[in-house]
């Protein structure tokens, strides 16, 4: 019996079965773009991702934060500019669309993309515009 339940909770958990993105897969699945991701209850934020591992992060509505991105492990890892601590995630492409598992504390849950395009983040406050 137990043999016929691990393939069915792979089945049903996809993120468990499948292998999550390394750096490169992750850069080439990002770079040059704006993804908006939702957390399941609602926006989560907009990340730009811009060339050589740099990011610009903003929640709705508030200030951009600049930061970099890095592999450890298997995971994916941001530094931003006000948090000196890692925000660690496992990232896995879905039918084309980034989904993301945070690792740090609390983790567990998940943000999907829900739109992508080419644009600049819009920013509020001093970084408007750029």
């Amino acid at each position: 019996m137990r043999a016929l339940l691990f393939p069915l909770i792979l089945a049903a958990t996809p993120s468990l079965a499948q292998t999550p993105l390394n750096a490169d897969e992750f850069d080439a699945a990002t770079v040059g773009d704006t993804i908006t991701y939702d957390y399941g209850g609602g926006l989560f934020g907009t990340e730009e991702y811009l060339p050589d591992r740099r990011v610009r992060w903003a929640f709705d509505g508030q200030l951009c934060i600049y930061g970099v991105w890095y592999q450890k492990d298997n995971q994916i890892c941001f530094r931003y500019e006000n948090d000196p601590s890692p925000a660690c995630w496992l990232y896995f492409l879905e039918d084309g669309k980034i989904r993301g598992r945070y690792m740090g504390d609390g983790g567990g849950w998940e943000i999907i993309e829900t739109s992508r395009d080419g644009g600049p983040l819009p920013c509020a406050g001093p970084d408007l515009g750029v």
